[in-house]
């Protein structure tokens, strides 16, 4: 069924099993702690605002909804969770079936060491989400989702136009410009789409030196340049429908991140 729940930022909800007398009720018995924490900014195509009641002011909303784990699927970095939530606007990392979890590596230190590359429908679909992202930016703090935006054209370009230039795909996550335009935004997640891992300070593509792009990487970078950039003009220039508002009305207390916290039973995972 559908539960509709008016809540604050910062209060708390656990959604827990059915009533079973046979069942322990304790932490045992949780699905899921949600706790809302910053109210998501709306955009065209992602919507996360409607009237109050009695036409009151503008409110946030986030709709998810709680389903089972199909049978022989995983988290990708092969953990089990107890339930999967299903969110359109701020989505969870795609399950995966546990026959395709590589479980060559044992490293204990780093979860993720077998999490297998993206498919090419999960890159389209995070580099997607990560647009969206920078147009939640901007719309909280005009300008800001924008310059995230062309800067990380202007990277994405060097690196189509250098293939066999390894320096092009190599950002310093201490230098300033990147910390405040690329890696403290929604650019990040495109960049983390397309490959991009942090190492010793820096965010890089491989392949290494000497090595040049294969033409399928960078179709990828191609691709995710055309995605960008449908999000400089929607930030520009407003969507179909009004050209001439190129801000909509936020709902009270969006701040940009839009982010709210999904804690399973097993910690926070957000």
């Amino acid at each position: 069924g559908i539960w509709t729940q008016t809540t604050y930022i910062g209060h708390p909800w656990t959604f827990r099993k059915g009533r079973d007398d046979r069942q322990p009720t304790g932490e045992e018995s949780v699905l899921l702690k949600y706790v809302p924490f910053r109210i998501i900014p709306t955009v065209p195509g992602a919507e996360t605002a409607k009237h109050g009641s009695f036409n009151g002011p503008i409110v946030g909303i986030q709709r998810f909804t709680l389903k089972d784990v199909p049978d022989g699927f995983v988290l990708r970095e092969g953990l089990s969770p107890v339930c999967y939530v299903e969110d359109s606007i701020m989505p969870e990392p795609p399950l995966t079936r546990t026959s395709e979890v590589d479980t060559s590596s044992n490293n204990n230190n780093n979860p993720w060491a077998s999490v297998k590359p993206f498919s090419p429908t999960e890159m389209t679909d995070a580099i997607r989400w990560s647009c969206l992202q920078m147009q939640r930016e901007d719309a909280a703090n005009p300008g800001r989702g924008l310059t995230s935006a062309k800067r990380l054209l202007q990277y994405l370009r060097n690196i189509c136009l250098h293939p066999d230039e390894p320096k092009y795909r190599k950002l310093r996550t201490g230098n300033r410009i990147c910390m405040e335009t690329i890696y403290n935004t929604g650019a990040r997640g495109v960049l983390l789409a397309l490959g991009f891992e942090e190492h010793l300070g820096y965010l890089e593509m491989g392949p290494g030196e000497g090595k040049t792009l294969s033409y399928e990487r960078i179709k990828d970078v191609s691709d995710a340049m055309e995605a960008v950039s449908k999000s400089v003009n929607l930030i520009e220039n407003g969507d179909d429908t009004n050209v001439h508002d190129r801000h909509v009305i936020q709902p009270e207390g969006a701040d940009g991140f839009g982010r709210a916290g999904f804690g399973h039973a097993d910690g926070m995972n957000i």
